[in-house]
């Protein structure tokens, strides 16, 4: 027989990195398209204001929680946000809402997980971004943040690109200018783009899931801080995340410790650190993973000390 000229590993990568690189590179030109209607449409000031005071938290908490987006591809809202001088708070907010309380993640963890900790894990997620977004805000971390500057294109058959047409109907030219400012901005996101989706890609290749199943043996102390380091550098879907997040707890691991990893997974994934590290310095960067990593154990230590309070 002869054997494979490339091992299945690699082909999982490979794949993966192709599939996930077409995706992101679509819904980030899409969802920029989307995020430039509605600045232009709706004035910076009328953002700011949306977004500003105690009620902009709220809103960003919302706006997060049903937007069907995973980490990666909450980035164009996050950068629109931040051009339209939105408050720095409820942005941060609502970063990490979108990936971890999006109506996708929720409705999947109701059907698999049950009620009581979809209601729990909803209101620790929603309870620590809203607290992250206020210290972040209050502690004057937008001082770390560097946007990408806008070129223009010179070219005379890009003007449509350089010169936005009135946006008070969907016509030719509009599209055409919403279509090349859209490419723009992700172009000046495509070296971490890549970089980003390729670590992804062999770490989906090269980690088995069995690796996983063989930390249930470790006292959950242990376990659930190890879960979310681990699922930090995973780059999944909910869908993907969930099904996989099941198979564990059959193999022995607690409900708290696939919680930690899921969260790690949805809402801290290592291409995307590497995509917003465009955007964020170090010091805002390590600062949500610090809050990536104390969501996913507070949630993790919370859903098991609950479910041995109770005895299931």
């Amino acid at each position: 027989m002869n054997e494979p000229m490339f091992s299945p590993a690699f082909a999982a990568s490979v794949e993966f990195f192709i599939g996930t690189l077409s995706e992101l590179l679509l819904l980030f030109i899409l969802i920029s398209m989307l995020v430039m209607v509605l600045q232009d449409r709706f004035p910076a000031a009328r953002i700011q204001a949306l977004l500003s005071g105690g009620r902009g938290y709220l809103t960003a908490a919302a706006l997060g929680a049903i937007t069907p987006f995973c980490s990666c591809s909450t980035l164009p809202m996050l950068v629109g946000m931040l051009r339209a001088n939105a408050a720095f708070g409820p942005v941060m907010t609502f970063l990490l809402t979108s990936p971890l309380l999006n109506p996708v993640l929720v409705v999947l963890l109701l059907s698999v997980f049950g009620a009581a900790l979809t209601l729990l894990y909803s209101a620790a997620v929603l309870l620590i971004a809203l607290t992250a977004g206020v210290l972040l805000s209050w502690l004057n971390f937008q001082r770390f943040v560097t946007l990408p500057e806008l070129k223009s294109c010179s070219c005379s058959s890009d003007a449509a690109v350089a010169t936005p047409a009135p946006a008070r109907s969907f016509s030719g030219p509009y599209l055409q200018s919403l279509f090349g400012r859209a490419l723009t901005e992700t172009k000046s996101f495509l070296p971490h783009l890549l970089f980003g989706v390729l670590v992804g890609a062999v770490i989906h290749g090269y980690i088995p899931t069995g690796f996983f199943q063989q930390l249930g043996n470790l006292n959950q102390w242990i376990l659930i801080p190890i879960a979310a380091l681990l699922g930090i550098p995973l780059y999944v879907r909910a869908s993907s995340m969930i099904p996989l997040a099941l198979s564990l707890v059959g193999k022995g691991m607690s409900y708290g410790s696939v919680m930690a990893l899921t969260i790690g997974g949805a809402g801290a994934s290592l291409p995307e650190m590497i995509i917003l590290k465009r955007i964020f310095q170090w010091p805002l960067l390590l600062a949500f993973i610090a809050v990536v990593f104390l969501t996913a154990c507070i949630t993790g230590f919370s859903i098991d000390f609950l479910l041995n309070t109770t005895g299931e």
